[in-house]
């Protein structure tokens, strides 16, 4: 599955937080990135650039605003390469991206959703993509029987419960490091009957894999603030006014019902591209 990764290619990579901290879909970035070839130097809000690169890389992640190069990037990097970044939560005007820095600093090459192209002002032709959307591309797994997935969001505090899941994979996401639990959480979604989540990069893995799935509700937020679900969703063919919370399977069966035929399906033709646009050969 992980084929060799040579020692002397490494990419520098911004994530918002590196190592026990990190999320499911930075590690799905780094792991991505091993199969292209390559070893992830981190860096993050907690891990500071600690002297000035050549360039920086962001991939999985809201990281494609002003408010982010000031703090960590600016007079420390020559390049900023984007490979599926957008824009974190409804976007307010000093998020916007002076021209300067796109077009002196800036090498896109795959940006999260047409809602970020469209905020950041970018005029280009480029590929509208996430990195996870790989995760069927390098990560294949014998058939197992069909199941009902939940995975909730990693930051809840409450424990949910779904009605109709029949495996609960929440507690694999709350894990220190996901090195023991990373192949067993894709395995259970390739493998899904649907997938329940509030963890977008559960969801965006589980499309990778074809599999259908349905959004549940995040504590202490609301789908008006998923800016970064209506961004990537949108790129895939739903709208803002198409989603909605589901409470369990049954719901999530229903409201999948709805969209399925609008939905753009991952293809091997498509995830190709997303392969030709990471920019380290």
């Amino acid at each position: 599955m992980m084929k060799g990764i040579d020692m002397e290619k490494s990419v520098d990579v911004f994530l918002y937080r590196a190592g026990k901290n990190e999320n499911f879909g930075e590690y799905l970035l780094k792991k991505v990135i091993n199969e292209l070839g390559f070893k992830c130097n981190d860096y993050s809000g907690v891990r500071h650039l600690d002297k000035k690169l050549d360039y920086i890389l962001t991939g999985i992640g809201g990281y494609f605003n002003t408010d982010i190069y000031r703090q960590f990037f600016e007079n420390r990097i020559e390049k900023w390469y984007v490979w599926g970044s957008g824009v974190e939560c409804t976007p307010v005007a000093r998020h916007k991206l002076p021209k300067n820095i796109l077009d002196n600093k800036c090498v896109i090459t795959m940006l999260r959703g047409p809602l970020t192209k469209e905020f950041q002002g970018i005029k280009d032709d480029v590929l509208i993509g996430d990195p996870a959307y790989l995760a069927s591309y390098f990560f294949k797994f014998p058939k197992e029987p069909k199941k009902n997935v939940f995975v909730q969001f990693y930051k809840d505090k409450i424990q949910k419960k779904i009605d109709g899941a029949d495996i609960n994979l929440s507690s694999l996401l709350k894990a220190g490091s996901f090195d023991d639990q990373f192949f067993n959480i894709l395995k259970n979604i390739s493998n899904a009957n649907i997938v329940l989540t509030g963890s977008m990069h559960i969801a965006v893995a589980a499309h990778s894999y074809g599999v259908p799935w349905a959004m549940v509700s995040k504590e202490h937020t609301n789908l008006n603030n998923e800016w970064k679900w209506h961004d990537t969703l949108s790129a895939i063919g739903i709208d803002k006014k198409d989603i909605r919370l589901c409470n369990n399977v049954k719901e999530g069966f229903e409201w999948w019902n709805t969209v399925k035929d609008k939905v753009k399906p991952i293809t091997k033709e498509y995830q190709e591209k997303i392969k030709e646009a990471f920019p380290f050969k």
